[in-house]
């Protein structure tokens, strides 16, 4: 009920009245716990589990005080008591296990990995930990021999034979790990795990080019797992360096033929397009993949902004919509501020003022630093001479971060050239002219000279 202070007191009152009542003793240490006074809770669990040894419960909770206390040898001693007098439960022996490795005695860490055996049967957790701790014994034909029981044991289950082979392998006996990989895949050809390992014997003598067929075969190959699929996809990518080669498009296209909920290959595919050029190409792909991927917010970016490149603000708003309302907790901030950003230049696009700086407004609660968000907005303010004071304090903001940025520059001139300050915003516009490359007007830059004039005009 909560009322911890006569709960306390009555237990103390049992512990007087019945000194050998293991109960009592229990029940006032359990207090003690929760007073943090450890010495004295040690002191009555001990006490409950001595005048009644064979209660686990009591002997349970001596055990996890003595590991609070870091009495490791005496926490030791009462789990291999419950392990004793338990055997089922194989919790206990768990724990002994841990123990014993922390401690590096790995010879009573093999002795409880043969008990949990015993108990739990033969398992690859068991047989890993058990090689594990022969390995650091350096005891290497132990750690063989307990992989290779596995194995015989388990005739048709291939994974432990490939775990055997990959023992092999590592362990510089690579004649021995090609025989295993070779019979598995005789087996069964299409057994993902051994073509992997087999990747990495071929990897190991130096045989690029095989090791390659070998990827890109699990690549294509309609059997391997997303996961395994993703991580073969990175690892062709790392060694092959240029990500926008026509192989590795290629490789691409064949992989979402087997596999076209791969976001992994359809984002690497997007940024390759991407690279070359956003044009309608890229808004082709990135609809396949938001139809085969729903609900990923970064490809409803990359699709709202090919959109809005190649004008099609409705679509693109349409697109960058869907993407807000597919954001989850996990979402970076940063991709919700991107959004929000284009979202507001399609909406001035299409001419609704008061969503695009709705937009712009959101934007700036996810990436307050967005520069070219800040500009924009400032911009399209200062040209319906609108709030022309926060326009003023976003440019600044962005011509802070960007001092070189020839656009930015503009922006903040004709802010203040709005605002009756010709002197400095001549200052700025001058600026700006002087980081164009190349300086001179051309039809990219006219609207900047068409500012340089209109604000000469003012100083005459």
């Amino acid at each position: 009920m909560g009322n911890y202070a006569l709960a306390f007191a009555l237990f103390k009152r049992c512990v007087e009245m019945a000194p050998t009542a293991s109960e009592a003793h229990y029940g006032l240490g359990s207090m003690y716990i929760g007073l943090h006074n450890d010495s004295l809770a040690l002191a009555h669990i001990k006490k409950s589990t001595e005048l009644e040894p064979e209660n686990t419960e009591y002997q349970e909770r001596l055990a996890q005080l003595y590991l609070y206390s870091d009495k490791i040898d005496s926490a030791v001693v009462v789990y291999e008591e419950l392990a004793h007098q338990v055997p089922d439960n194989t919790e206990y022996l768990g724990i002994l296990i841990q123990i014993y490795e922390q401690q590096r005695d790995y010879k009573k860490m093999l002795d409880a990995l043969g008990r949990l055996e015993v108990q739990e049967g033969q398992s690859e957790q068991i047989t890993l930990a058990k090689m594990q701790a022969h390995s650091l014994l350096g005891d290497s034909d132990g750690a063989y021999k307990e992989i290779k029981q596995l194995a015989d044991t388990h005739p048709y289950e291939m994974t432990y034979r490939v775990l055997m082979g990959n023992w092999l392998l590592n362990n510089g006996r690579k004649e021995e790990a090609l025989k295993t990989f070779t019979d598995v895949l005789k087996e069964a050809p299409n057994n993902a795990q051994a073509q992997m390992s087999l990747m990495d014997y071929y990897r190991t003598v130096k045989n690029e080019q095989k090791a390659d067929s070998l990827l890109e075969g699990l690549l294509v190959n309609p059997t391997t797992d997303t996961g395994t699929r993703t991580i073969l996809l990175g690892e062709w990518l790392k060694t092959h360096g240029d990500a926008s080669s026509a192989d590795t498009k290629e490789l691409l296209q064949k992989v979402l033929d087997v596999a076209p909920e791969n976001i992994a290959a359809r984002l690497q595919l997007i940024q390759i397009l991407w690279n070359d050029s956003i044009d309608e190409n890229v808004v082709k792909e990135c609809r396949k993949a938001v139809e085969y991927i729903p609900g990923e917010v970064m490809l409803y970016y990359y699709l709202g902004v090919a959109q809005f490149v190649n004008d099609h603000p409705e679509d693109a708003i349409n697109s960058l919509k869907s993407g807000v309302a597919n954001q989850k907790s996990e979402t970076p901030k940063s991709l919700m501020g991107e959004i929000y950003s284009i979202l507001g230049d399609a909406y001035h696009k299409i001419g609704n003022k008061q969503a695009s700086y709705e937009a712009y407004d959101s934007c700036l609660v996810y990436s307050p630093d967005l520069v070219v968000c800040l500009n924009n907005y400032a911009y399209y303010l200062s040209v319906e001479k609108e709030n022309l004071k926060k326009a003023e304090q976003m440019s600044y903001k962005a011509i802070t971060a960007e001092p070189n940025s020839a656009i930015y520059l503009d922006t903040y001139a004709w802010i203040l050239y709005q605002q009756g300050n010709y002197a400095d915003a001549k200052t700025y516009i001058d600026m700006a002219i002087k980081n164009l490359d190349p300086p001179e007007e051309n039809e990219d830059n006219k609207e900047i000279f068409e500012h340089l004039r209109a604000i000469n005009e003012k100083i005459k």
